[in-house]
């Protein structure tokens, strides 16, 4: 049976919007008693699919939902950890960041300053968040990891191998695409328990409404080439049954890596949100293109 916090949160979730079953169901293009019966924790954990349909609906974290449905799920751990680091920056680092990228606390800033009143405003704190999420940069993420951390410029350099005034410049200058970021990429990810630095930047940002990013994006930067292997012999059946071995040329093989009836053959394993399609549900999809295109 499903997860009675699962149910509970959707109800909770579902009454703090002042929606009723019906109009809940119908935003998140689900059936009204399919739903009721998910908050009375009578369905069984919805999948992935169907959670990401209930959180749009109800305007919740997606991620969170995942979590508290009994899904291990690796990319809310991530987020989960980034808003740990971003409540606990330190002030001074907020207000730096602020004061580049929000005009009305560096407003703010400005005129308490001409006051002499240095009281931390609670208000830094409130929308630093969804402002550091828009606009850092991976040099921004660098050095709220490394404060976090508690390290020093000198020891950040220690641990990488490289002069002090090397570090300081790479924190304020490096991008995504940067070659440092590249270069030292893995030891970072050691120094800040998340793997390569370099593919948590990138979740980061896309799971992020990272303008900054959005703006410098090139396929390139993100992109890496794998090589898949096709078989140039392939096992098939006549009209009366017979089985006959179709054979393709180096042309044809590159005909075929295109061709959305042979990537849904069923002799290729594919997954749709972690659910492994089965032969029915490949051939329900080309049907489906097929109404789509006549």
């Amino acid at each position: 049976m499903i997860s009675k916090n699962f149910g509970e949160e959707i109800k909770t979730a579902r009454m703090y919007n002042k929606l009723t079953i019906r109009e809940a169901a119908k935003r998140m293009g689900l059936s009204h008693s399919y739903l009721s019966q998910i908050e009375n924790n009578k369905r069984s954990i919805p999948s992935p699919e169907v959670i990401k349909k209930i959180s749009v609906g109800l305007n919740t974290d997606y991620y969170y939902l995942l979590s508290v449905a009994g899904y291990n799920n690796e990319a809310y751990k991530t987020l989960s950890f980034l808003n740990k680091l971003i409540d606990e920056a330190p002030e001074e680092f907020k207000i730096d960041f602020m004061k580049k990228h929000d005009p009305h606390i560096r407003k703010l800033i400005e005129n308490r300053r001409k006051l002499n009143d240095k009281l931390p405003n609670p208000e830094v704190s409130i929308r630093f968040p969804n402002t550091f999420f828009i606009n850092a940069e991976a040099h921004d993420y660098l050095r709220l990891m490394r404060l976090n951390k508690k390290l020093s410029n000198k020891e950040m350099a220690e641990k990488l191998g490289i002069k002090e005034e090397q570090y300081i410049k790479m924190e304020s200058k490096m991008t995504y695409s940067s070659l440092e970021l590249e270069q030292y990429s893995t030891r970072l990810g050691e120094i800040f328990g998340v793997e390569e630095f370099k593919d948590w930047l990138l979740f980061v940002f896309t799971e992020t409404p990272n303008q900054n990013f959005v703006d410098d994006y090139t396929p390139e930067d993100v992109m890496k080439e794998i090589t898949v292997t096709v078989p140039s012999v392939v096992k098939k059946y006549d009209s009366d049954g017979k089985v006959f071995f179709q054979s393709y040329n180096e042309d044809q093989l590159r005909q075929n890596f295109s061709k959305l009836e042979h990537i849904l053959s069923d002799d290729r394993l594919l997954t749709y949100y972690g659910r492994v399609l089965t032969s029915k549900d490949k051939q329900k999809i080309l049907r489906v293109m097929e109404i789509l295109f006549e």
